[in-house]
């Protein structure tokens, strides 16, 4: 049986790279959406490896408390793994 949790990896995905380009200038995006996809490219699992990391928080309130259930909430993506990614990608597109 398959855990279910409030995002699918499809929908994580899809929105850890909304929040990501939503960083950036409208003129700046296509850019930065091109660095992302040369990132998914080179590593394949590195957006599957921060949902892992989600469904591991989301699943340990012993660990983190009842923070723990906000880990598909935009607030948490973005510091978690949207701020990973802009790490990752050294947020300059220059």
């Amino acid at each position: 049986m398959t855990k279910e949790y409030p995002m699918t990896y499809e929908e994580y995905e899809k929105r850890v790279i909304e929040l990501f380009l939503e960083r950036f200038d409208e003129k700046d995006r296509e850019k930065a959406l091109e660095r992302v996809n040369e990132l998914l490219e080179a590593d394949p699992d590195f957006i599957s490896e921060l949902y892992g990391d989600s469904c591991f928080r989301y699943d340990r309130p012993d660990i983190y408390g009842e923070n723990c259930k906000r880990a598909f909430e935009d607030y948490q993506i973005d510091s978690i793994a949207v701020n990973t990614l802009d790490m990752f990608l050294g947020g300059e597109l220059d």
